[in-house]
């Protein structure tokens, strides 16, 4: 990646941005509005759990163009949120912030990140050295054999 780009911890009162950025990523895939409207609850980040999970956003020029958040409370820690948005994907930033999570969950002595993954998505996230664990059901109005893969990312050399 050629674009300078700096990841920090995310504050507390971007949840509306980081929700507007998941949002707009959601939206890339050609997901409908009203489909979207539906999931809103779960692209936004709250106030709460950008407090209390790792959470981090990658910047370039100062202007934050992704983030992920994970969530440590869960039995299997998982992979929350990964979001960049449209006009910045395919540039590096989405790996950067997974190799960052994968050192964070490694320094914490964290063998292993769940994540459910948007059909989507599921490419990068093999690419990364994910496997599939499994699926499940996820139908939505027009598909309704759709499913969400179930991945695992080891984060331990």
């Amino acid at each position: 990646m050629s674009l300078p780009l700096h990841i920090r911890a995310a504050r507390s009162d971007e949840a509306a941005l980081l929700a507007d950025i998941a949002w707009a990523a959601k939206a890339s895939w050609g997901y409908s509005d009203d489909q979207l409207e539906a999931w809103r609850d779960g692209l936004t980040p709250s106030v709460e759990s950008i407090r209390r999970n790792p959470t981090y956003v990658a910047e370039i020029d100062g202007v934050v163009a992704g983030f992920y958040q994970i969530n440590l409370a869960t039995r299997l820690v998982e992979l929350d949120h990964l979001w960049v948005l449209p006009e910045h994907m395919c540039k590096g930033i989405g790996q950067a912030l997974m190799r960052h999570a994968i050192a964070e969950l490694a320094d914490r002595g964290i063998a292993h990140l769940c994540i459910d993954s948007d059909p989507n998505a599921e490419p990068f996230y093999l690419a990364l050295g994910a496997v599939r664990i499994g699926e499940c059901a996820a139908p939505i109005a027009g598909e309704p054999q759709r499913m969400r893969p179930q991945l695992r990312l080891s984060t331990l050399p």
